[in-house]
């Protein structure tokens, strides 16, 4: 039992930057202003899959069109 907690307290800060990394583009497109809700919504489903890759792709095409406010 020791064995396993001293495995998951050695490895608990590389998990923690890994989901921060995984968490952290879903943060900025959900707070972005260059696109309406639904497109918005698009992003963040494909952001959970390919995460860093998909907010480039954000960065560089997102306003595709005028806000849906």
């Amino acid at each position: 039992m020791d064995n396993i907690a001293e495995i998951f307290i050695s490895w608990f800060p590389l998990l923690l930057v890994l989901f921060i990394m995984w968490v952290m583009p879903i943060i900025l497109i959900a707070r972005s202003q260059k696109v309406g809700r639904q497109e918005k919504l698009a992003w963040i489903v494909a952001c959970l899959f390919i995460s860093w890759f998909c907010l480039l792709l954000f960065m560089l095409i997102a306003p595709l069109k005028p806000n849906d406010k």
